[in-house]
């Protein structure tokens, strides 16, 4: 038998032979270890579950300072239209209107346009027969206020003048404009030599002189 045989047989033998030495010493090592364990780690206190407390609902007074707006006011549905059968003692002629066509009956004409009331395209225009001067209200006098009112004129086929509007006035002076201008007398408007109704427009100027 080699040395080396013989060696590795006897560190085995020496092994068994130790073994249950080995295996006290591990035993009693993890009785320290668990023992220590024991000792060092504190004892955990386990409480037990308690509930939250309920939060109590205070009610608070709002002062007189704030107003409470009242509720919305309801408004109306709108009606769902409903649909109506028609009548079993209807007749027919009443629930059906005529659909007859006559091809030969002559084609409506639309109606005739409406003549206008006044013309603003003449052959001769009007000419000034009577001028009124404006009475100067006297806050605009006191004010020392002037100025040019133009005042569109509506003169019918005798030269009158029978509607009178301002186009460009001045605070103040427009009523006296309007007032001055239903007295101004005209030639009346003439299309091919016939007097037409006519509208125009005249400059009233206010001025204080001295």
């Amino acid at each position: 038998m080699s040395p080396y045989l013989t060696m590795h047989m006897t560190a085995e033998q020496e092994l068994k032979n130790n073994y249950p030495r080995f295996f006290r010493l591990a035993f009693l090592g993890a009785i320290v270890l668990h023992a220590l364990m024991f000792l060092l780690i504190p004892e955990i206190e386990v409480q037990p579950y308690q509930l939250r407390e309920e939060r109590q609902v205070e009610a608070i007074e709002i002062p007189d300072q704030i107003k409470v707006p009242p509720p919305p006011k309801e408004e109306a549905k709108p009606q769902v239209p409903v649909d109506i059968a028609p009548s079993e003692e209807a007749d027919v002629e009443e629930t059906i209107e005529s659909t007859v066509f006559d091809v030969d009956a002559p084609p409506e004409l639309p109606p005739a346009p409406a003549r206008p009331e006044f013309f603003t395209a003449f052959d001769e225009a009007p000419q000034v027969v009577q001028q009124v001067l404006p009475e100067y209200p006297e806050m605009a006098r006191q004010s020392e206020l002037e100025g040019v009112v133009l005042v569109r004129v509506r003169i019918n086929e005798f030269g009158d003048v029978v509607e009178a509007t301002v186009v460009k006035g001045v605070p103040g002076l427009n009523q006296a404009a309007i007032d001055a201008a239903l007295q101004w007398r005209f030639t009346p408007a003439k299309q091919r030599d016939v007097p037409v109704k006519a509208q125009i427009v005249i400059p009233i100027r206010f001025t204080l002189r001295g």
